[in-house]
């Protein structure tokens, strides 16, 4: 038999993967490569691993490709494709970058919009879904238009977005949620009805007969009594109690709430019995019965502690009553025995917080400081929020430095960003802190969702204000000009105007109004004269990062081979990429990235 030569094997290679034979495609590509290199079957042999599972193969040969490749599309989806199957937040970035160099590349602009639907970032997936609609008006892209549009509260639009383009697309849970959030129920009830005849989907029952509950009352109990069953739906079965508790039949809705939990046995149905009861409790025996389901609930979760934000809304429900209905010592007794023994962090947040709304602030902050020790996050932003309430700048500083440099994921970094930003607080007006969360988000600022970018954009337009206030006016228009760069389209705390007005006033009151484009307006904390172990030990470098900085530092420049031959790894991207999020988030400005060349990545060390 004749061998096949090298263009047939690669059109055999092609046609087997076509096939959905990855392994053999995989062999062949193999093969081929050994004989020579081939972009081509390079970027088959990397895709071939992503369909094979295997993730960490997938992603060494993509990234690698990133750099040979960096415009390539395809290169860059497949690659957030494989970070996002690994749970890497890193794909945002790199979805970005695929739909930016190839707007018209449809796969990655579907995976991207998908991806973006998952994480709820409304937002940022509704650009995305109208250009997909624009291009194809596929029945599934309208759908993810609408739910888009619903998820930033614009339900006359989806519904728009449906009428325009909807023919052909099957009238779904969108249509029905659209018609619901603009107030129009009688035509939510009918089409979720008819949609509930076809597919005898429970979500679609429930829609209908919350529908229905909200324009007539009679027919939907009614309606649910018709439909409820022993097997019902937990979710049915619990807006259905909630109705009958809102219209005075209080044992109907306990006697079914009881049931439910019985069945169920889930926590939230158990809490909405304690709730029931409570609410129908008047004195002596009834209250006594009512604290003692919300206390049997706590002690049921303190063993299994499988959700610690449920377990503190329970316990904080049964504080509230605790301390409404039994006088102080007693109530003071009864909570510390049903709840403190347990060292958690929902446990000692809710124990702070009893002794705060008691008025005794030095035992809740001491609460509050042992939250801290149980978990940095959670309990570090309750104690720093309580520091910052009570005029402890100093350590609502320290506390919140530390979170910061501590913090790990973009999310929980939001959730930091939001407790600094806050309006009501005066955690914006520490300097420090405000310099050290612009520098920890801004090298996240790939990674970050819309949430995340808005957060940004007001941390800018603070350190804007602050600067106006100093009168340097030219530090104001840039951070006020970083804002509105970073700054998603569909924004909800901050907007254009803000900005301007800004900047409109910094020209008004500049006695020479000098440009700043182009101009570094931020300053970094230099790390002159610190010997390299200093740095190491302040940044707390791993041995390999070490490596890096000294090899960079010594040679001024580096590029991606040069450091790929110092530490023996083909993952130096990435090792770059967290030394340099490591020096921003404590002020520093080490290294500096100057493009990519034949080399790879290029690099200059920027200290002194």
């Amino acid at each position: 038999m004749i061998p096949l030569s090298r263009e047939e094997q690669k059109k055999e290679a092609f046609r087997l993967f076509e096939d959905g034979r990855y392994i053999e495609s995989g062999q062949l590509c193999t093969i081929l490569l050994e004989s020579g290199k081939d972009p081509a079957i390079d970027v088959l042999a990397a895709t071939n691993l992503y369909y094979m599972g295997k993730l960490d193969d997938a992603e060494v040969f993509f990234k690698d490709l990133a750099q040979k490749m960096p415009d390539s599309s395809y290169v860059h989806s497949y690659l957030a494709k494989v970070l996002e199957a690994r749970g890497d937040e890193g794909a945002i970035a790199e979805y970005a970058a695929a739909v930016h160099l190839d707007p018209s590349n449809q796969d990655a602009l579907r995976s991207y919009a998908e991806y973006l639907l998952a994480l709820r970032d409304y937002r940022a997936a509704l650009p995305v879904f109208k250009r997909l609609v624009q291009m194809g008006k596929k029945p599934a892209d309208v759908r993810h238009l609408m739910r888009a549009y619903l998820g930033i509260g614009k339900a006359e639009e989806a519904l728009s977005i449906y009428a325009s383009h909807g023919s052909g697309t099957a009238q779904g849970h969108e249509y029905v949620d659209a018609l619901v959030k603009s107030g129009n129920f009688p035509s939510a009830a009918a089409a979720a009805y008819r949609i509930y005849k076809e597919t005898r989907e429970p979500a679609v029952l429930r829609k209908y007969l919350s529908s229905l509950s909200c324009y007539d009352v009679p027919a939907s109990l009614d309606a649910y009594a018709e439909h409820i069953q022993p097997d019902t739906d937990g979710d049915i079965l619990f807006d259905y109690i909630l109705l009958l508790q809102a219209h005075g039949k209080s044992d109907g809705a306990l006697g079914t709430a009881r049931a439910l939990a019985e069945r169920s046995r889930q926590p939230v149905h158990r809490l909405l019995v304690c709730d029931l009861l409570a609410a129908r409790a008047g004195a002596g025996e009834g209250r006594d019965n009512a604290l003692a389901a919300y206390e049997r609930l706590i002690r049921d979760e303190l063993v299994t502690k499988n959700d610690l934000d449920q377990l503190q809304a329970i316990i904080g429900r049964y504080r509230e009553h605790l301390i409404a209905w039994v006088p102080g010592d007693d109530a003071q007794r009864r909570f510390l025995d049903a709840v403190s023994r347990d060292v958690n962090v929902a446990s000692l947040l809710e124990t702070a917080r009893f002794f705060e709304v008691a008025g005794d602030a030095a035992e809740g902050r001491s609460w509050y400081y042992r939250a801290y020790r149980a978990d940095f996050l959670a309990g570090g932003l309750a104690y720093a929020r309580f520091l910052d309430t009570h005029g402890e700048a100093r350590e609502c500083e320290k506390v919140m430095l530390y979170i910061l440099s501590n913090v790990k994921k973009s999310a929980d970094l939001s959730r930091v960003a939001a407790v600094i930003v806050d309006k009501d607080g005066s955690m914006h007006r520490l300097k420090r802190l405000m310099e050290q969360l612009l520098a920890k988000l801004e090298a996240r600022r790939t990674t970050l969702n819309s949430e995340g970018l808005e957060l940004l954009a007001m941390a800018f337009f603070i350190a804007g204000n602050n600067a106006h206030e100093e009168q340097d006016y030219a530090g104001c228009k840039y951070y006020c000009l970083s804002g509105m760069d970073v700054m998603p389209a569909h924004t909800r705390a901050i907007h254009l105007e803000d900005f301007l007005t800004l900047i409109r006033s910094c020209k008004e009151k500049s006695v020479a109004d000098r440009p700043i484009m182009n101009v570094p307006q931020v300053k970094k904390r230099a790390a002159a004269g610190q010997p390299a172990q200093v740095i190491t030990d302040q940044l707390g470098l791993t041995e390999q990062e070490a490596k890096i900085l000294e090899f960079i530092r010594l040679h001024r420049t580096a590029n991606e081979m040069e450091l790929r031959k110092v530490l023996q790894t083909r993952r130096v991207v990435g090792i770059v990429n967290h030394l340099i999020q490591k020096a921003a988030a404590q002020g520093l400005l080490l290294i500096a990235k100057k493009g990519v060349g034949v080399d790879g990545e290029a690099y200059e060390y920027t200290g002194t």
